[in-house]
């Protein structure tokens, strides 16, 4: 891999070197001050040009590919005292982002956990702990928006996760999106859907977009187990629920050392 630079808002003159931005992300800063550093105040990431990377017959080579480094401004946080597990939370948010009813492929996750609890099914077959077979409890998952690194978006083989305003969200773009997977094993919570067979021809990957800070989810629970609140770094404290098996990207490996 030869040259490598980080450009702000795709300007290849206005440019800083990777090591400013590992130093700076090192340090315990602000996002403001951050962005100040780099130069990108109000973009929110940078993109990296990574000269001569991805695989040999790639058109998108030298294509700038995004990497977060804006924390979300918020965060969908579930008590799971409170939910009754009647599932409106999922068909919302299905209706509101993809405009069909099919909770299966819903953003925030309850009927996984209903009968067994996020641990699942123990191995002698009768699980004591969250779910209908155990202390009745019903546990949402939510999206984490996690930052920097997103495993997702590192993961994306075509950069179709990307950042988006108001709220920093981070969305699956869906004309990028081939349905391939990776990014559903790439989680470790396991929170990304496709909503068809892998690579079918209209199949795309489903991510909590927040509906732009105001989740649908959370306005139809009838309850109120769901909230909308600041965002916070959740994901030292929240089990993983699989194994994530999505590599990293080719051509961003490189830029990942820098920092990890």
């Amino acid at each position: 891999m030869a040259d490598r630079r980080i450009t702000v808002a795709g300007d290849p003159k206005d440019s800083t070197t990777i090591e400013k931005v590992t130093e700076i992300i090192r340090k315990q800063v602000t996002r403001r001050q951050f962005l100040k550093g780099t130069g990108a105040l109000g973009l929110g990431v940078t993109t990296f040009y990574l000269m001569g990377c991805g695989s040999s017959g790639s058109s998108a080579q030298d294509e700038p590919r995004q990497v977060f480094v804006a924390n979300a401004l918020g965060m969908i946080v579930a008590e799971p005292t409170l939910c009754v597990g009647c599932r409106r939370c999922e068909t919302s948010c299905v209706a509101y982002n993809q405009g069909i009813v099919q909770p299966s492929i819903a953003n925030v996750k309850v009927s996984r956990n209903q009968q067994f609890g996020v641990a699942g099914v123990t191995a002698n077959g009768f699980q004591r702990g969250d779910g209908d077979f155990g202390n009745f409890r019903s546990v949402q998952d939510t999206c984490r928006q996690c930052a920097h690194p997103v495993p997702c978006q590192l993961a994306c083989p075509h950069g179709a996760i990307e950042v988006v305003a108001p709220v920093n969200a981070r969305v699956v773009n869906v004309s990028k999106c081939i349905g391939c997977g990776i990014c559903v094993s790439a989680c470790p919570w396991d929170m990304l859907s496709l909503s068809g067979p892998v690579r079918a021809s209209n199949t795309k990957s489903n991510k909590c977009t927040l509906c732009n800070g105001n989740p649908e989810c959370v306005q139809a629970c009838p309850s109120g187990a769901l909230k909308y609140l600041p965002w916070s770094d959740r994901t030292k404290i929240v089990p993983p629920r699989q194994v994530a098996s999505g590599a990293i990207s080719p051509d961003i490996q490189g830029t990942c050392g820098k920092c990890h």
